[in-house]
């Protein structure tokens, strides 16, 4: 029985993995944190995650360089991770829409099943988060990504952390609409200390393990996000092909 309870955290481990890696957080020929780094994120032994690594390096997504690291070689074009649904074509708002109806929920789950070191990791982040107000957009942004990524993980279930992961390819990643604006517009200092803020008010609330606060905050955080997209469409007529699929509130 134990063999069989290993067996199934390795292959659990190797596809948290693999969804990490195609969620955009690596780029292909990227190093990846060390095996002692990776067992700390998913709260395991350093024996799970080589035997996950194996299991990643026999499918083609990684590779083990003797002195130098684990790298990711599979490509974010990989046909098994595209998505059906055509996401070009699907408008900010709507896609927004998905992620606050999907997510707050997601959100609300983890507060009831997040562990001590979880609730660390997005600690760091949001200090992290604290010193790059002023900085690189990219790094906020990334920083931005691992947070909402560890509350998905911190669900324990693989549909939910699969389905965070597709849905931030979808609105972040894919789609050439929300990479205009949100370059353009969504990178001002006052709205970093706008999401920082909610994020602070999402942490606590799954510090508190408060499952409904935490579902509230996480759907605040997303409507200041589509408030903002409203002022912007007000200001700049060039982007009115947008769609005009609004949030009801």
């Amino acid at each position: 029985m134990e063999q069989v309870i290993t067996k199934r955290r390795y292959y659990d481990i190797g596809l948290q993995i693999e969804e990490l890696l195609y969620s955009g957080v690596f780029k292909a020929g990227e190093r990846l944190p060390s095996e002692r780094d990776l067992s700390e994120r998913f709260n395991t032994s350093r024996t799970t995650i080589r035997d996950a690594v194996i299991m990643l390096e026999l499918k083609g997504i990684l590779e083990v360089k003797q002195g130098s690291g684990i790298f990711f070689i599979g490509s974010t074009d990989n046909p098994n991770h595209k998505s059906l649904m055509p996401y070009s074509e699907i408008g900010p708002f709507e896609l927004l829409q998905a992620r606050q109806v999907i997510e707050s929920n997601i959100t609300g789950f983890a507060a009831t099943q997040i562990r001590f070191n979880e609730l660390l990791e997005l600690k760091k982040i949001i200090a992290l988060q604290e010193k790059a107000i002023a900085g690189e957009s990219d790094k906020f942004e990334e920083l931005d990504h691992q947070f909402h990524t560890i509350i998905a993980q911190a669900t324990q279930n693989r549909v939910l952390i699969k389905q965070a992961a597709e849905l931030w390819r979808a609105v972040r990643t894919e789609n050439p609409r929300w990479k205009k604006i949100n370059y353009k517009y969504l990178h001002e200092k006052h709205l970093r200390m706008q999401w920082l803020d909610d994020h602070r008010t999402i942490f606590l609330a799954l510090q508190q393990k408060n499952s409904e606060r935490a579902r509230e905050a996480l759907w605040n955080h997303l409507e200041n996000s589509k408030n903002e997209l409203i002022k912007i469409f007000k200001q700049d007529t060039s982007i009115s092909d947008f769609d005009d699929f609004f949030f009801a509130t």
